[in-house]
């Protein structure tokens, strides 16, 4: 089992593979995310994109909110005012590394989200590849409301995501939009009432932890890499992760089962 690194004060870690959950712990402030959180988060994706017993990420949280966002209160909570350029100093190394690592990492990431889901708590449940939420989940962008401009990705993943005239609509004047609402405009996978989120995350993650986890993985780099390609040059990366999936040992299971008559049981090589 591959070690990885120690979590800061509200963030759980546990390693179960093929499970790895990571869990926002700080209910008194909505799970709102510090500094340490973030760059945690980053380290510990990082590794379990390199070990191999991890077949599926779940994140989720705990209390009745999922995230309420950064926690600016606490970053300006030693009474100092940061210098000029303190913000673009800060953010390459933070929420800018943390969204990218959810999108390219290729372990299925599956996301809980209950309650208030802000800023960038939104941003974490848009980047997931399968979340479920609450019927009654409140998902927003409050930036502007605020008087300053989404950050973390926000902004590139809502349109491509829900449109341009919605993602307007919650960027630019702070709407804010339900669980239920979220699924029916393709922003998350699924929504669920409340009692059945936890039954939903546990049956995706019991689905894609037994998958055929390189070809999943390969999938996942597939939809997020075709984003910004021409057709030509993605069905070139298609043709390259097919070679590779079709040397896994999962793909060679999937053939014996055929011939034996009997469902795969694929061990993610």
């Amino acid at each position: 089992m591959k070690p990885y690194p120690a979590p800061p004060e509200g963030l759980r870690v546990v390693s179960a593979p093929p499970v790895l959950t990571l869990t926002l712990d700080r209910p008194h402030r909505r799970n709102a995310l510090t500094d340490d959180i973030v760059l945690a988060l980053i380290d510990t994706l990082e590794a379990a994109s390199a070990d191999e017993e991890i077949r599926v990420i779940l994140l989720n949280a705990a209390g009745d909110h999922f995230c309420s966002g950064f926690d600016l209160a606490e970053r300006a909570g030693d009474g100092n005012r940061p210098r000029p350029g303190s913000i673009s100093r800060r953010m390459p190394y933070l929420v800018n590394r943390l969204i990218p690592v959810f999108l390219e990492v290729q372990v299925p990431i599956v996301c809980a989200v209950r309650g208030w889901t802000v800023g960038l708590g939104l941003s974490l449940a848009l980047a997931a590849d399968f979340t479920v939420a609450a019927d009654n989940a409140r998902l927003r962008a409050p930036f502007t409301s605020m008087g300053i401009t989404p950050d973390s990705g926000i902004s590139w993943l809502l349109p491509r995501l829900a449109g341009v005239a919605r993602a307007k609509g919650m960027l630019m004047l702070g709407e804010e939009i339900s669980g239920s609402e979220a699924a029916d405009w393709g922003l998350i996978y699924r929504a669920a009432p409340e009692g059945r989120v936890d039954a939903e995350v546990a049956d995706l993650v019991d689905r894609l932890a037994s998958s055929a986890s390189v070809a999943v993985g390969l999938a996942k780099a597939l939809v997020q890499r075709g984003r910004e390609r021409s057709l030509e040059a993605h069905m070139s990366e298609e043709a390259f992760a097919m070679e590779l999936s079709s040397r896994s040992a999962d793909f060679r299971e999937w053939i014996e089962s055929r011939q034996q008559g009997r469902p795969p049981d694929f061990t993610g090589r």
